[in-house]
């Protein structure tokens, strides 16, 4: 999930935004009005998912097939590629609230030292953990942080950020704990944390060259190194943010694709599809029935 602010004020039931206070958290309200299935999707940051509607499923690339109906929450490390399958009722939306910690604030030096507790005793970060029942104390927290990160206006930072780290306490307390910074020293990651602020700019190879502090050519290397190119980072990183657009405001697709660096909007839907699978229309459910199909059938 990448982070994007339209707005600052709360969520209301015709308007939704995506939330970001950088140091502290991301805060969004998914929704989604038909079953897709999203495919190698990179998560960059440690998020926690509470399901409200329909059911989500999981595959990590470590891990197998996992599932949450509402009421239960996946928790998700950071610096890995996931498929997803977000199913719907008959009759409704898929809806799911993502809280996503700044690595930032899991730095916090109590949290590490309470985490590294958890570490000494062998037990590894997770890539995925399912919550099959919530407690009580933390999706009490869960909705404190969510209202803190999207009341910017009536909420300073340092209130926020104790709200957002009252939820890791409460998953160090199921014994889920997350690392406290990246791991990914990749150029890959780099890159897309160089640009995800500004996907509407014009990224040339020699501007990314020179915003990392390498020549073009150590660039191409590193690239094919890792086995991609800089274009296949480019499409990837402003597919993916397209899609949590999408999936949590209310902007218009043609908007979402002026953000990411679209300036035509069918070009953008024919990327887009490309991407996923399946058109931008398709994620809101105002898909043609055909189209609609297509996504159900490929699970």
């Amino acid at each position: 999930m990448n982070s994007h602010d339209p707005g600052h004020s709360a969520d209301s039931p015709r308007e939704r935004h995506v939330h970001v206070r950088p140091g502290v958290g991301i805060t969004a309200h998914v929704m989604q009005g038909c079953e897709l299935k999203i495919l190698s999707l990179r998560v960059e940051r440690a998020a926690m998912i509470l399901v409200e509607r329909g059911i989500k499923s999981i595959r990590t690339e470590r891990g197998s097939w996992m599932k949450a109906v509402p009421g239960q929450a996946f928790v998700l490390g950071g610096n890995q590629t996931v498929d997803f399958i977000n199913s719907v009722h008959d009759a409704g939306n898929y809806e799911a609230r993502w809280l996503v910690f700044d690595p930032v604030l899991l730095g916090d030096a109590y949290y590490l030292e309470k985490s590294a507790r958890i570490a000494s005793r062998h037990k590894p970060p997770l890539s995925a953990h399912l919550i099959s029942s919530v407690s009580t104390n933390l999706a009490d927290a869960f909705d404190r942080a969510g209202q803190a990160l999207a009341s910017r206006d009536e909420i300073p930072d340092s209130v926020a950020r104790q709200r957002v780290l009252e939820v890791v306490h409460w998953l160090l307390e199921d014994g889920i704990y997350l690392p406290g910074s990246p791991v990914d020293t990749s150029v890959s990651y780099k890159i897309r944390a160089l640009i995800s602020g500004n996907l509407d700019d014009a990224w040339t190879a020699d501007r990314v060259a020179a915003e990392l502090a390498l020549s073009e050519a150590t660039l191409r290397r590193r690239l094919v190194a890792e086995g991609v190119s800089l274009t296949e980072l480019l499409v990837d990183t402003r597919m993916s943010t397209a899609l949590t657009l999408l999936q949590a405001t209310t902007q218009p697709v043609s908007e979402i694709a002026l953000s990411v660096g679209y300036e035509s909007a069918s070009r953008f839907a024919i990327r887009f599809k490309k991407r996923f699978g399946f058109s931008p229309t398709a994620v809101r459910g105002h898909d043609r029935a055909g189209e609609r199909s297509h996504s159900s059938s490929i699970i």
